[in-house]
């Protein structure tokens, strides 16, 4: 039986003694089903509940176990002591999993996303990225040698693959050179089955961090939808995040987010030994090449509405931006 209403969601409460206070769903995601609770003792809850196919458009199939990837990861991952952080960050608590139902009942890390709060003037932008940094690094450079039990997420492959088939065709659609797709698809798509060098969030954006509600210009946060998780290369998350925080960035105040993150990261990972001083490097590397053409390829792949804007306003090409300027 589906859950995809309200009702259908309180009903399946019911029969775990839940009866919420408050009720509303989530749409901020296109994948899943999402609702933020209250319970009897005003405990606030996030639900999250996978159906075969994309929330926003079931005749387009994806696998629900996506969400026994996130589950495992929530409930297996140990990491190492925080490292000194500006910003206090967390993972969401499990209460509750049904993997016949594929319904998550977790901690509430608060009700904005760092890239919905990027505009608000109160917050400390570069101590946010700084933390996120150092944090990814972390995560990286501890599960380099660890054995998880997360397990071999071929959803979370088979959805970045699509990215880099498709990097050519969306960079000839306006009006860029496709031989960078190309080449990118052909040097790293193809490597995606078989990196193995640390535990990669696998979705790692200003999307998936969320802020606790607090009065002060670093609030905790939180790092949520881990669905994608996989063993894979750091870069993958690296790049993803930093393409999309060049595109706040660029779009939305030039508030430094991107270069904060980088920074952090390239420090705290050649502390921690999660990634080769060469990568950082002005050689064209496999590691700096990696990192590079992985920006190119979220910029185009999960930013679409700034491509247009940032043509008409002649920033340059993609090669310059994400490439030679990265």
């Amino acid at each position: 039986m589906s859950i995809t209403t309200d009702s259908d969601i309180t009903s399946y409460l019911a029969t775990l003694d839940i009866i919420p206070t408050t009720l509303s769903q989530l749409n901020g995601g296109t994948a899943n089903f999402a609702w933020r609770i209250r319970d009897s003792t005003n405990r606030s809850i996030i639900i999250k509940h996978a159906e075969p196919y994309i929330r926003t458009n079931a005749s387009i199939p994806f696998p629900t176990d996506r969400m026994d990837f996130e589950h495992a990861a929530l409930t297996t991952l140990t990491l190492p002591p925080q490292p000194p952080i500006d910003v206090p960050i967390a993972l969401p608590s499990v209460y509750h999993y049904s993997a016949t139902r594929h319904v998550l009942l977790m901690s509430d890390g608060g009700p904005r996303t760092l890239k919905a709060a990027y505009t608000d003037p109160t917050l400390d932008i570069p101590a946010l990225g700084r933390s996120l940094g150092t944090w990814l690094a972390s995560l990286h450079a501890s599960t380099k040698t660890t054995t998880t039990s997360v397990g071999d997420n071929q959803t979370a492959k088979s959805v970045y693959r699509y990215s880099y088939a498709n990097l050519a065709s969306a960079l000839a659609s306006h009006g860029f050179d496709a031989s960078l797709g190309d080449e990118v698809d052909a040097d790293y798509g193809r490597l995606l089955q078989t990196d193995d060098a640390c535990l990669c969030h696998g979705d790692f954006w200003p999307g998936n961090i969320v802020l606790a509600t607090a009065s002060t210009p670093r609030p905790a946060a939180m790092v949520v939808d881990w669905e994608l998780v996989r063993r894979g290369c750091g870069a993958t998350d690296v790049g993803q995040f930093a393409a999309e925080a060049y595109l706040l960035d660029r779009f939305c105040g030039n508030r430094g987010l991107c270069a904060a993150f980088l920074d952090a990261y390239a420090l705290a990972a050649d502390e921690r030994g999660a990634l080769e001083r060469k990568w950082w490097g002005r050689e064209e590397t496999r590691g700096a090449m990696t990192t590079r053409k992985t920006i190119t390829t979220y910029w185009f792949h999960h930013s679409e509405p700034f491509i247009a804007k940032a043509h008409r306003e002649s920033h340059g090409t993609v090669r310059d931006i994400a490439i030679d300027k990265g």
